[in-house]
């Protein structure tokens, strides 16, 4: 371990040493780096560049009733340079802003006015200008993304001779601190690299605790400790997803139960040879023991279907067909049910005639299961109305006027076996009827939002596009 960490510190001295050759043969490209800037597109220009920039930018500013607006062609120059922009009146307090970072202030006092020009906002070198309108003064600060010396950028190339003993100064201090800085610093990558190391190991094991830096390997233990958070994240989603399986396998187990026992029970009763049941009772025994069946074949019928469903291992029949006649018909074939004929459902389309593509099968069945959800969790008095307008998309909505949905109930709609809290007025549904609704939909390149609040009833808005 140690002798992989000074082999690391030889490898960053020889290239520290490269760099020092390098240095000394562009002494010129070292004079020209500190005349210049790089602009956010990536353009060279002398590092004047800024302060040109920010005395001439007054001609994209009019005035408004006195006070100072941007034009649009100064907007774009801003965003165009990545720029931002702050106008303060003369109490110091902000009166216009574009694209201002966060933690810049809306107020100043002349000395913060004073700070954030001689040592800039972060990343940020800021300039200021004034503007004027009759007595009136304003200051502007422009905050340029690139790190600018305030004696560096007044250098222009006419007067690159009276500036040659600061640069022969300049260069030879640099040369001095690169050389003592490739030993020092060669030291310290190699001690942050063994920690690095550590730190991966404590990540597959578990036990890294994340690390706040802001040194040169800052960005490296951010990635660090996202990954850590990224793993743990992991970790706790699939517990989640295992707990969740579980009670899945449970309920499902208790719900295939449910039609089992009275089946079991009374095919002992008519097989019991003792008891010599009548007619009657056995007709009666049989009627339970076929119902309970039905609801088993079913629940099985219900769980293949979401799985091919899931899978895309379900075939689609698709026909044009005119989806108002096909939906109107479906709510007269719910209220001829003996269980809803007595309900309140109202039908409303403004076209008689909407095409669109659909497997009728399967979107009966999806619009069958939303309707009658909203049947068998309201009160028998609840109002349901099913409209279907055409814009540029198909809508269909379902809404009802009951007793609404709390928050949890609305965000866990959809989610596999979910029965929400009002479920004894049909305590026998399984929990599948809104998922595959939302699959069946789904599949047909449609979109399904729910609106709901208590006591205010639901609104199921479901989305075609106009040719699928």
């Amino acid at each position: 371990m140690k002798q992989s960490g000074y082999k690391s510190a030889f490898h960053i001295y020889v290239i520290f040493f490269v760099l020092l050759i390098g240095t000394l043969a562009t002494g010129f490209g070292m004079v020209v780096y500190n005349i210049t800037i790089q602009k956010p597109d990536g353009h060279i220009e002398f590092s004047k560049w800024p302060v040109d920039f920010t005395k001439d930018f007054p001609e994209y500013v009019i005035f408004t009733g006195d006070v100072p607006q941007i034009k649009q062609s100064g907007l774009k120059l801003l965003q165009e340079n990545n720029l931002w922009l702050q106008i303060i009146d003369a109490n110091g307090n902000e009166i216009q802003s574009y694209d201002k970072p966060q933690g810049v202030p809306s107020h100043y006092s002349p000395l913060a006015i004073l700070n954030i020009y001689q040592n800039g906002n972060g990343k940020d070198t800021v300039f200021l200008g004034n503007l004027y309108s009759g007595d009136n003064e304003w200051t502007y600060m422009i905050g340029f993304p690139v790190q600018i010396s305030k004696v560096t950028m007044y250098v222009s190339g006419d007067r690159f001779a009276s500036f040659k003993p600061v640069v022969l100064v300049m260069f030879g201090v640099t040369l001095f601190l690169l050389i003592l800085s490739s030993f020092i610093y060669s030291f310290l990558v190699a001690k942050q690299t063994k920690h690095i190391r550590k730190s991966i190991r404590e990540i597959v094991s578990r036990t890294y605790i994340p690390v706040s830096t802001n040194g040169s390997f800052g960005d490296i233990y951010e990635e660090l400790n996202a990954m850590s958070t990224e793993i743990r994240s992991n970790d706790e989603a699939r517990a989640r997803d295992e707990k969740l399986r579980e009670e899945w396998i449970a309920n499902i187990t208790h719900d295939l139960k449910t039609p089992l026992s009275p089946i079991r029970g009374y095919a002992e009763l008519i097989s019991d040879t003792n008891s010599h049941p009548g007619a009657d009772t056995i007709k009666k025994y049989g009627d339970i023991i076929l119902k309970n069946t039905a609801y088993a074949e079913t629940l099985i019928n219900d769980l293949k279907l979401t799985y091919q469903l899931k899978n895309e291992m379900l075939p689609l029949h698709k026909s044009k067909q005119n989806i108002v006649r096909f939906t109107k018909e479906l709510v007269i074939d719910l209220l001829n049910n003996p269980e809803y004929e007595h309900r309140n459902i109202s039908f409303c389309s403004m076209d008689d005639t909407v095409e669109l593509t659909f497997d009728a099968v399967l979107l009966k069945r999806a619009l069958s299961n939303l309707i009658t959800n909203a049947l068998v969790h309201n009160n028998r008095d609840a109002e349901i109305s099913v409209s279907i307008t055409a814009s540029d998309r198909i809508k269909i909505s379902i809404q009802d006027h009951g007793c609404g949905m709390k928050k949890e109930e609305l965000d866990n709609l959809f989610v596999r076996y979910y029965r929400g809290e009002n479920t004894a007025a049909n305590p026998e549904g399984c929990g599948l009827g809104m998922e595959i609704a939302k699959q069946i939909i789904e599949l047909h390149g449609g979109s399904i939002l729910v609106e709901s609040e208590p006591g205010s009833g639901t609104c199921i808005t479901i989305e075609f596009a106009k040719r699928n």
